[in-house]
């Protein structure tokens, strides 16, 4: 009868193993649609919010540059710094948009692990079940020639 436990053992190890997959499954699951909601978020809030300061700093430095009463045109100092504030803002956006795609990257990364590791524990479950299996076959064959 020692058979009986090993059937409840592989029913049990098959169970807890699809159930430990689905748990994983449901995590990356989570982890996507947070990933998805902080790309709306940079998109339609963070993103606006960086592009409207930097429009108003440049506005700024360009009053303070022409309340200096240097002269504003192609070739000059002036001129040259404008385009260096521009370039410097260019820049900061970029980064902002580099940081936010590494985000999105790895919180994808992050999704495909918790995957894989619901993978992980459902094989290991039905490996367990097939062993427990086996073992309550052969318990039974003994059983049997007793």
């Amino acid at each position: 009868m020692s058979y009986v436990g090993n059937i409840i053992a592989a029913v049990g190890a098959y169970k807890v193993g699809k159930y430990n997959k689905e748990l994983y499954d449901r995590q990356a699951a989570l982890n996507r649609e947070k990933a998805a909601e902080r790309k709306r978020v940079y998109e339609r809030i963070e993103k606006p919010r960086l592009l409207k300061a930097q429009k108003s700093q440049y506005s700024d430095f360009f009053v303070n540059l022409l309340r200096s009463g240097a002269e504003f045109r192609l070739g000059t100092s002036t001129f040259y710094a404008a385009q260096a504030f521009k370039v410097e803002q260019a820049t900061d956006l970029a980064i902002a948009d580099y940081n936010q795609s590494t985000e999105q990257i790895d919180m994808e990364n992050q999704s495909l692990l918790l995957e894989a590791r619901g993978d992980q524990a459902y094989m290991q479950g039905l490996l367990t079940a097939a062993s427990e299996g086996a073992k309550a076959k052969s318990n039974y064959d003994k059983s049997q020639q007793a």
